[in-house]
């Protein structure tokens, strides 16, 4: 850790070297500056994780100290690009009216006035305080860790999410991870042992908004598994109204290049870049597709009158950026693959996600129910059952196997 002071009276923090060996930082992270040119000089050379500045500070080593001086030096290093940028900022000053009108500026990047004084030791604390705080969460940076088991990702609350909600996994009312982002928070059993799960909707719809999704909650939750849940378009002969597709591979089916041809015609040449799950997703969701006796349970117990016999398909899923109601354009799909069995608009995006995010990176698949078929004749009757079906197999998949799927 490399902490900068500037500071034109360096040796008031005699008494903070011997505080911050104590948590394990050395004199030798510490690097002392006394005006704002010198400054300046460090803070393109190098890289700090914390600077500590006094509120009024010389320019030059031989000037007198001005808080016009410590308010330049930060907005260069908020605003420009010439300054190596910190990672935190703490402003430090004896005068209380010098700190106080200092304040704003700071606050405004959440940054901290602390005020110095000789008689009171409440200054030292904070700053050990901030410096550990510091320490600790870039060792937990560079050892990131898992917050959840599972992550359930959604592209509809409804009637998606809202299907998934009514899983009986103890669900807690909606909390939120970020300024945009809200989970519901539950747990279920696998082999006798109790595993965490979230489940979350998208904005809205499409590869983009899933795919943003789905690297939010691995920054925030960092889970161990992430499943795309929810309904899908089947391909006939492929699929039937209420299936479970498990996607293995899926690929962005807009993916490509417009041409002229010579007769002037356009043409479009893909380049479709495919994605899959683990293998031991894969053998596990086989096991789940050969059980006809679970499979017809779910079907009995739906919400709605199951359109057929409920099964496990597991093909090819293509996903786009719109939705589809023409039989044309299927028709071009199953040209880029004549096994693909769905079309959807998610999963591509929550596989792109999850397999570009840091480590420790998340195994993921998903599983989405046909409500229609993508032609003009699609309507809205066999939604709900599909969300159904898509989420009563997440929770057989998960209960059975989630201890052999990471």
């Amino acid at each position: 850790m490399k902490i900068l002071i500037i500071d034109d009276t360096p040796q008031r923090y005699a008494r903070l070297t011997p505080l911050l060996s104590t948590i394990g930082i050395d004199r030798s992270s510490l690097d002392f500056v006394i005006c704002a040119n010198d400054a300046r000089t460090r803070l393109s050379e190098d890289h700090f994780d914390l600077v500590i500045m006094d509120i009024l500070i010389p320019l030059w080593a031989d000037s007198d100290a001005d808080a016009q001086h410590s308010a330049d030096l930060l907005t260069e290093l908020v605003d420009g690009d010439e300054l190596n940028r910190p990672r935190h900022i703490v402003g430090i000053s004896a005068n209380k009216l010098a700190a106080t009108q200092a304040t704003p500026a700071f606050s405004r990047h959440l940054w901290t006035v602390i005020n110095y004084s000789e008689s009171d030791d409440e200054w030292l604390t904070q700053l050990v305080n901030c410096v550990e705080y510091i320490r600790d969460a870039k060792v937990k940076a560079l050892k990131p860790d898992h917050h959840i088991d599972v992550a359930i990702i959604c592209a509809l609350s409804e009637p998606e999410l809202s299907a998934v909600l009514e899983l009986p996994w103890a669900f807690q009312p909606a909390r939120p991870i970020d300024d945009l982002t809200f989970i519901h928070e539950g747990s279920f059993q696998c082999s006798g042992k109790k595993y965490t799960v979230c489940a979350l909707a998208a904005p809205r719809m499409g590869m983009v908004s899933a795919s943003l999704t789905t690297l939010r909650v691995i920054e925030r939750m960092r889970p161990k598994l992430i499943v795309m849940a929810g309904i899908c378009a089947g391909i006939k002969g492929k699929s039937a109204l209420g299936d479970v597709v498990f996607a293995d591979p899926c690929w962005d089916w807009q993916s490509g290049k417009y041409l002229r041809e010579a007769d002037q015609s356009a043409a479009f040449a893909i380049a479709p870049h495919q994605l899959g799950p683990s293998a031991a997703a894969r053998a596990h969701i086989e096991q789940i597709r050969s059980d006809k006796h679970a499979l017809a349970s779910i079907s009995v117990e739906g919400p709605d009158e199951a359109p057929g016999v409920l099964k496990v398909v597991i093909g090819p899923v293509a996903s786009g950026s719109a939705v589809i109601a023409d039989d044309e354009i299927v028709a071009e799909i199953k040209q880029q693959n004549r096994e693909v069995c769905a079309v959807e608009m998610e999963c591509y995006g929550v596989f792109a996600a999850a397999s570009n995010s840091s480590n420790p990176q998340p195994q993921v698949f998903a599983l989405k129910a046909v409500c229609d078929f993508a032609d003009p004749h699609k309507n809205d009757k066999v939604q709900r059952y599909a969300a159904y079906s898509s989420a009563r197999v997440t929770q057989l998949m998960l209960e059975r196997y989630f201890d052999r799927l990471i």
